[in-house]
């Protein structure tokens, strides 16, 4: 559940869980859900939980700074509301992807940059030879 909804919707997904078979408080709010085909036939809820341990308590994860997340599918029973729209996070791949997209823009820019910089500064010398009466270098 990516987004904070208003309370009407949010009760309308905790139900929409709990129809499921899903118990709202183990989904993270921004946690991955979505509807995939389960290979015995039909459609499945995949959804990351928190890690529980025995006593129904949060794991931290390997980095001790946050509650530990799995992934977890469930068959789907009940169709999401109408409006629901499945999340997904974007995978690594994808992330470094968008960094190597936007670094080649960055250098785009650095380079035209570097370009204006270099007519402006040109501008101003000439501006500056003119007013001492100076010829400019070519």
């Amino acid at each position: 559940m990516p987004q904070e909804w208003p309370d009407d919707r949010r009760d309308a997904i905790r139900a929409w869980l709990k129809a499921n078979n899903i118990n709202p408080s183990d989904v993270p709010i921004r946690g991955d859900l979505y509807l995939e085909p389960d290979p015995a036939g039909g459609q499945r809820i995949a959804y990351e939980a928190f890690h529980l341990d025995s006593q129904g308590r949060k794991h931290v994860d390997e980095r001790g700074e946050s509650a530990a997340i799995e992934r977890r599918t469930t068959p789907l029973l009940v169709d999401p509301p109408d409006w629901w729209e499945p999340y997904r996070k974007p995978t690594r791949d994808q992330l470094l992807a968008v960094l190597g997209r936007v670094k080649a823009l960055a250098d785009e820019a650095g380079e035209m940059n570097t370009y204006i910089e270099r007519v402006r500064l040109r501008a101003v010398l000439d501006l500056a030879y003119e007013g001492e009466g100076i010829q400019p270098p070519d």
